[in-house]
């Protein structure tokens, strides 16, 4: 299966049927950190939720519309992320992540999802790449202001998140600039 490995310390890895019970583990080892901003968290989550997740994901996979990778840092589960889907019409992508507590504040997430944003302009030839992130989920929002997205905006009361609807805030990278950002940062 699928796996990639973006520096010594992160590799991404196909969500498959044999991870259910790391991730499921991970997801409930947070669910107060995860459920304040993702409504597919509940307090019952399970490995059967986990694994309708991994068997969607790899139809998504095979019908060439998305895929989600688990972030693997040094060894252990670290989260989630993927293109949620990807319109190839207007070729575009949403990119989504999340990440376990305990690895946050160690850039494990931004150097993912720099590699899925690489990976989305650079060998699928997208022109857009959209994050959305909760109005109040300053560290989510921190990965697009990282690596250059631009906002465009905030969606008023685009999620329903467990018992109210949340604001999202939208940012987009083109191809364009983003080549132009990596050109730079590679003559540093």
């Amino acid at each position: 299966m699928f796996s990639h490995r973006v520096d010594e310390d992160i590799e991404l890895r196909l969500s498959e049927e044999r991870f259910a019970e790391e991730a499921t583990a991970i997801v409930r080892d947070n669910l107060d950190h995860l459920k304040q901003w993702l409504p597919w968290v509940r307090d019952d989550y399970s490995v059967e939720d986990t694994l309708e997740f991994v068997r969607r994901n790899l139809q998504q996979f095979a019908a060439n519309e998305g895929f989600s990778a688990q972030i693997v840092y040094r060894g252990r589960f670290a989260g989630n992320i993927g293109f949620n889907k990807i319109d190839w019409a207007n070729r575009k992508t949403e990119v989504g992540y999340w990440i376990a507590a305990p690895f946050q504040g160690r850039g494990v997430a931004t150097r993912a999802c720099r590699a899925f944003v690489g990976h989305a302009f650079d060998v699928l030839r997208l022109n857009r790449v959209e994050i959305y992130c909760g109005v109040g989920n300053a560290k989510s929002r921190r990965i697009p202001e990282r690596l250059g997205f631009r906002q465009e905006g905030v969606l008023r009361q685009a999620e329903w998140l467990h018992d109210h609807f949340t604001d999202l805030v939208l940012y987009s990278m083109l191809a364009e600039d983003w080549k132009q950002r990596e050109t730079t940062n590679a003559e540093r």
